[in-house]
């Protein structure tokens, strides 16, 4: 899925919608990355330490305090694929990918990953306690024996249970509306290819062609095997 894309543009506009401005919050621990004390730690849901990580990759310059309080929702956009990447959102179903990333940007690659294995796990396609948040050819090949939605429904029932295992502690239960209301959004906007779509297309896709083949039994000989 390209950066420039509808769905991952869809996906932009819902982080958007859910991310603040700039942040000083004492109480979200993105604070221990505030550049020196009494400074803003994140911007738009991109905390500094983020920001001077991965801004001279996606081309932000010059990668300093003043740029960082000015980001625009564009550039944005750039950080929030950089973290679609780092949980091999390209290689996974179009929904399933965006939901990693959506994990992700809340939590970090290496968690998010985790929950896309504990929900192969549950499924049966991946071993017990094999969801090390390391990303390999086993977990590719896990993905790819698994429906689309399947995986994705799965994967958000993990999500989930993580989200409010955190908000029945103290320290985040001020979290928990806005955070559910976040996934409550994130199922709302982008759900899995429909199967019965799928079978549509390929339906009319058959009826072309065999419409366009010859009907002579000698002359055709269909190479199709699967």
């Amino acid at each position: 899925m390209d950066v420039n894309s509808a769905q991952f543009q869809q996906f932009v506009k819902h982080i958007l919608s859910f991310e603040g401005g700039l942040s000083k919050d004492p109480r979200d621990t993105a604070v221990r990355y505030a550049p020196f004390p009494g400074a803003y730690h994140t911007n738009k849901g991109v905390t500094y330490a983020a920001f001077t990580a991965l801004g001279p990759k996606i081309g932000i310059s010059p990668v300093n305090y003043e740029k960082f309080v000015k980001l625009t929702d564009a550039e944005i956009g750039k950080f929030i694929y950089e973290f679609y990447k780092s949980v091999n959102g390209p290689q996974l179903p179009g929904s399933v990918g965006l939901s990693v990333a959506e994990a992700a940007w809340g939590s970090g690659p290496v968690p998010a990953i985790k929950e896309l294995q504990q929900a192969l796990i549950n499924l049966k396609k991946l071993p017990a306690g094999s969801a090390d948040g390391k990303f390999g050819p086993v977990t590719l090949k896990a993905v790819q024996a698994t429906s689309e939605k399947a995986l994705y429904d799965e994967f958000w029932k993990v999500r989930r249970a993580f989200i409010n295992s955190l908000t029945a502690q103290k320290s985040y239960a001020i979290y928990e509306k806005g955070w559910n209301r976040r996934i409550d959004s994130f199922l709302t906007t982008i759900k899995p290819v429909a199967v019965t779509g799928l079978l549509l297309l390929t339906g009319l896709a058959y009826l072309v062609y065999a419409e366009a083949a010859p009907t002579t039994p000698k002359q055709y000989k269909p190479k199709y095997n699967g």
